[in-house]
Formats: C-alpha cells, structure tokens, sequence
C-alpha cells in the first residue's frame, strides 16, 4: 500500500513539474530571428493571432531587416530558413487556438510587450 501511494505521489509530482505542462507563454521573451511556418501548425514553437488592434494585442511587433537589431521584446528578423531561426510561428485564423496574439507596426520604435 505505501508503495502504490509513494508512486502516485511520485507521478503527480513529476506531472506537476514538467515544463510541458500547463506552460504558459512568456511572450515578453519571444523576440529575435523567426520562421514562419506555413503548413504545419504543430511544427511551429508558437502559434499567434494577428490582431487589428494594437491595443488588444499582447506583442506589437515590428519586421526588422537586420536580424542583429531583433533584440528586444517586439522586434522579429523573419528568415526564410527554419534552421536560422530561434523560434518559428504558426498564423491561425481563430483567437482561442493561439498561444498569444501579435499586431504588426510600421515603426520600430512601438514595438513593445503590452503584457
């Protein structure tokens, strides 16, 4: 009996302390070089909502053309290499399957983390 209890403890705390369980996106951390994914969702490290809105998104983000200068929340490099890329997204048409939503700005300046 103290085994079978041992080894539910012992699976409900390896369980509980997964990182791929319940992982929530810090998505103040996603910037840099990114590869967009276009036929596999699954394939992708995130999958993000384009919003029309900067104000309900949780990242402005801004397209730079220089992959040094992606350094800081909201300023993305898109490669068109997955291999070159620190992490790789999936655009999904539905809000309610996207780990967190994105809203593209023309200056590099707004791009921020609204979280």
């Amino acid at each position: 009996m103290k085994k079978f209890i041992f080894i539910q403890f012992l699976f409900a705390f390896i369980c509980l302390s997964s990182t791929s369980f319940g992982q929530f996106v810090k998505v103040c951390e996603v910037f840099g070089t990114v590869y967009e994914e276009k036929k596999n969702e699954f394939a992708a490290t995130y999958r993000v909502y384009i919003e029309d809105n900067e104000y309900s998104a949780d990242v402005i983000v801004f397209k730079e053309t220089n992959e040094l200068m992606a350094d800081k929340p909201g300023l993305w490099f898109f490669t068109p290499h997955k291999a070159f890329a620190e992490f790789s997204i999936y655009i999904v048409e539905d809000r309610n399957i996207a780990d967190f939503t994105i809203y593209f700005t023309e200056v590099d300046v707004e791009a921020k983390c609204n979280k």
